[in-house]
């Protein structure tokens, strides 16, 4: 079994360096805008920012700007798991798509991605579109009417 050493966090003297190495794998990025990115990682360990940056540099061909260098995601998880550390929950893992968020009507529980235009099946009231309900206290005399045992106490000062 092999055991890890603790990296030191990351200075700016070292930031400066993973982001020259990170300007000769990727010439069109900024080697002052890898420096800010990568000082804006959660992740501050020397050892995760210098493997997440280079796995991003590499993979990442879609991106234009170094921004996702300061950015949790899948590139974070690889160099975690090439360390033999534990992977962040919040970042998107390589293979699993995110899950859906809901609707966020009142009650309905409805994946968002249910309520587009495109797909939405007859069981599913199309409520993103519907003005939400005012809610309004309700009076002691409604409660009143409700529930019999709920009487209003008149308090005098004395």
């Amino acid at each position: 079994m092999t055991t890890n050493i603790q990296a030191p966090i990351a200075t700016d003297k070292d930031r400066s360096a993973i982001a020259h190495l990170v300007s000769r794998i990727r010439p069109d990025w900024d080697t002052h805008g890898n420096t800010v990115a990568l000082a804006k990682h959660p992740d501050q360990s020397l050892d995760v920012l210098t493997l997440q940056a280079i796995i991003a540099a590499v993979t990442r061909t879609d991106q234009k700007t170094p921004t996702i260098l300061g950015l949790d995601g899948d590139h974070t998880n690889r160099a975690r798991v090439a360390l033999s550390k534990p992977v962040s929950v919040t970042a998107k893992l390589p293979g699993y798509a995110p899950l859906d968020p809901e609707c966020g009507y009142p009650g309905c529980g409805t994946p968002l991605n249910k309520h587009k235009v495109w797909y939405i099946p007859r069981e599913i009231r199309p409520h993103e579109w519907e003005q939400p309900r005012p809610i309004t206290p309700a009076s002691p005399e409604q409660i009143a009417h409700v529930r019999p045992e709920f009487h209003r106490q008149e308090t005098h000062a004395s």
